[in-house]
């Protein structure tokens, strides 16, 4: 028997092929103007009993197949850390092939952790987590109400690397309209340069049932997004860092290291301007919506 999911269930696209253990249900924060992903759906811990019969109860022939498992809803690692540490153990237990177990994380789950309990976590095997940093523009986190600064999630990604914790880092192109795009691209590219991410990923800003934030931007267009991704590309001078902007809201698919692919990776965008131009679409505004 496999585990027991309640819907919306969200994963990165990197984690198609892992056993998923929802854990939390929801989003902890919940109340970003932007985003309506778990807009009806309450933030609730599953109950510690519950996730380790669903471990328990795995079927014996899927056990060694399992190399990778991410732990679902919207800021798992939120789960208060004694508990957590059972899941981990009883994972690891359950699961001697396990290569690496993943999560979301989020700014509040980032403020109730310790360095030392980052550390016991990636102990077991807890390697990866995926980050939505969004912006790293205090105005533009302001107006997507995400909570905290640049300041504090940019110490809080450093020290889960330095406990050995791989980020996948997500930005949100158009996140801070037209007006705010030049100081959103290159105050994320700062923060990208000083955490140095082992991934960074671009997603284009589309719309998840909340209006108002939408309304309240002056909207990008075709070209100001190329134009951002252009301008956050050239200014982040970090190390090794693989980037990815294949998210099927993006515009352009691009692919590769930082900063060992930046020319070929402008060169791409700059060839999709010069596409967009012939077609007379860089003023156009991208229809931003889409359906659940």
């Amino acid at each position: 028997m496999m585990p027991d999911y309640t819907q919306p269930l969200y994963r990165p696209p990197s984690e198609a092929r892992s056993l998923i253990f929802q854990i939390t249900h929801g989003c902890s924060h919940n109340d970003c103007t932007f985003c309506g992903m778990y807009l009806h759906k309450p933030f609730r811990l599953k109950p510690l009993h519950q996730v380790l019969e669903e471990i328990r109860r795995i079927p014996a022939d899927i056990v060694p197949r399992v190399r990778r498992i991410f732990l679902a809803d919207g800021d798992a690692v939120i789960y208060p850390q004694e508990r957590l540490l059972a899941i981990l153990d009883a994972l690891n237990a359950k699961f001697p092939t396990v290569q690496r177990i993943s999560a979301y994380v989020g700014r509040k789950a980032m403020a109730t952790k310790t360095p030392a309990e980052w550390g016991q976590l990636r102990q077991r095997k807890l390697s990866l987590l995926y980050f939505g940093l969004e912006s790293a523009n205090d105005q533009v986190t302001d107006l997507m109400n995400k909570g905290r600064d640049a300041d504090f999630t940019r110490q809080q990604a450093i020290t889960l690397q330095e406990q050995g914790i791989a980020l996948s880092v997500m930005v949100i192109l158009g996140g801070g309209g037209q007006r705010l795009s030049r100081e959103h691209a290159l105050d994320t590219a700062r923060w990208a340069t000083a955490v140095n991410p082992r991934y960074l990923s671009l997603l284009t800003l589309f719309l998840r049932r909340k209006q108002d934030f939408f309304d309240s931007l002056e909207p990008p267009t075709l070209g100001s997004l190329l134009d951002e991704a252009q301008l956050l590309i050239e200014n982040i001078d970090g190390k090794n860092i693989i980037f990815r902007a294949n998210h099927i809201s993006n515009l352009v698919t691009l692919s590769g290291t930082l900063p060992r692919d930046r020319d070929r990776l402008l060169q791409e965008i700059a060839r999709h301007r010069e596409q967009l131009g012939r077609q007379g679409r860089l003023d156009e505004v991208p229809e931003f919506y889409e359906e659940f």
